[in-house]
């Protein structure tokens, strides 16, 4: 299918892509690499009147700022590969980075676009959720900060507001002792995630400290399961409790049936996952102790 018609518009600075956005409201959209919104426009599940470019902005990159990691909106996936920062201080994140999609995906398609787009399977906002990212949003009149957890409404719905647009994510840095991973199952390479699971812990080199984690599959946002991380804290790294853990997390889920699998067999592979993902996760901060 052809999308709907729709005005171009190239945004000359951020100041200049927010006045558009804020002159189109609701039939206004910001496009970067277009790989989410662009099929979404084929289908024509996506109508936008304007579609305002500001790929050229000066919105890359990846750095700390104090206590804080900032990831510009037009950040490339692949640009996350071999990072220096991502790979000391989030490991999970580099995990899920390599799930994204196909070679051209990870090349052209933007942080701020992932984010914005909410797909439920998709893996950037599942890993703001469990490293409790910041999505920073601009409008023609104000900057605010939204917790990922809130950021997140519904499948494909967000908090922003009409004329606001993601410009950046802010990750607080993990403590030096910390370790996580990422792990997701698809029907083949490349396709959309049936599930995953992602974990984040703090360790002291023997037990774990502290634990975070995500799932995806389970609900129509990523959501956090605060009775494995209770459970995970205080449990030895050599033998965690991941196969309870894990048949825990799975008794309280209720995830739809869907023509992908159904909501028994996507229930026992989250139980699966979450027990490969704290393996891994424990394993790491083993092997760095």
């Amino acid at each position: 299918m052809r999308p709907a018609s729709f005005e171009y518009h190239r945004a000359r600075s951020l100041e200049h892509a927010l006045e558009l956005l804020a002159e189109f409201g609701d039939d206004g959209r910001p496009i970067a690499g277009g790989q989410s919104l662009v099929p979404m426009m084929n289908f024509r599940l996506a109508r936008p009147a304007h579609l305002v470019d500001i790929d050229k902005l000066p919105l890359a990159g990846i750095e700390a700022d104090g206590p804080t990691l900032r990831i510009g909106a037009l950040t490339r996936h692949e640009d996350y590969f071999g990072h220096p920062l991502i790979a000391e201080h989030f490991p999970a994140i580099l995990d899920a980075v390599h799930y994204i999609g196909h070679p051209t995906i990870r090349r052209n398609g933007s942080t701020g676009g992932s984010i914005s787009h909410a797909d439920p399977t998709a893996e950037l906002p599942a890993v703001a959720v469990l490293y409790d990212a910041e999505i920073v949003a601009r409008s023609a009149s104000e900057e605010r900060r939204i917790p990922a957890a809130e950021f997140f409404l519904s499948a494909y719905v967000t908090a922003l507001e009409p004329g606001e647009m993601v410009v950046a994510l802010e990750f607080p840095l993990p403590p030096q002792n910390s370790a996580g991973s990422f792990i997701e199952l698809g029907e083949r390479s490349g396709d959309f995630a049936t599930a995953s699971v992602g974990i984040s812990i703090e360790h002291d080199g023997v037990s774990v400290v502290r634990a975070a984690m995500v799932c995806s599959g389970a609900d129509l946002v990523p959501i956090r399961a605060p009775e494995v991380e209770a459970l995970l804290a205080g449990q030895p790294l050599a033998a965690p409790p991941a196969a309870e853990a894990g048949s825990s997390f799975a008794a309280s889920i209720d995830p739809a049936n869907d023509h992908i699998a159904s909501a028994e067999y996507r229930r026992a592979l989250i139980a699966q996952l979450t027990q490969r993902a704290i393996v891994a996760a424990c394993t790491r901060a083993l092997e760095k102790s």
